[in-house]
């Protein structure tokens, strides 16, 4: 399986760096970084709608490009890599639960 390297955009990559909050992703990776929707919520009423709509859009992309099975991911800015189901399960659960917190967010 071909590894591929996964680039998280930058509106997406804000939200997610506000999340970390249990340790740094250099050390812990998505661990690290809380997909408590109270805490994606606070993001979203931080910086507004407009980049709400822009961050869902971005992990819609990246959670698509996580699903392709054919080829092994990587992310350096999450500290993930998915060599085998159970870790892109991992990460696709991650992605969902930061889906989920965006969404309440989009919604307030």
């Amino acid at each position: 399986m071909a590894d591929v390297s996964v680039e998280v955009p930058w509106t997406l990559r804000e939200c997610i760096t506000y999340c970390e909050v249990h340790c740094v992703r250099g050390c812990c990776g998505i661990d690290a970084v809380s997909t408590d929707p109270a805490h994606i919520e606070e993001w979203c009423r931080r910086v507004g709608p407009a980049k709400v709509v822009e961050a869902r859009l971005q992990l819609m992309e990246l959670i698509e490009a996580v699903e392709d099975r054919s080829r092994c991911v990587t992310s350096d800015f999450l500290n993930h890599r998915t060599p085998d189901e159970a870790a892109r399960r991992e990460l696709l659960d991650f992605l969902a639960a930061f889906d989920a917190g965006l969404a309440a967010g989009d919604a307030s």
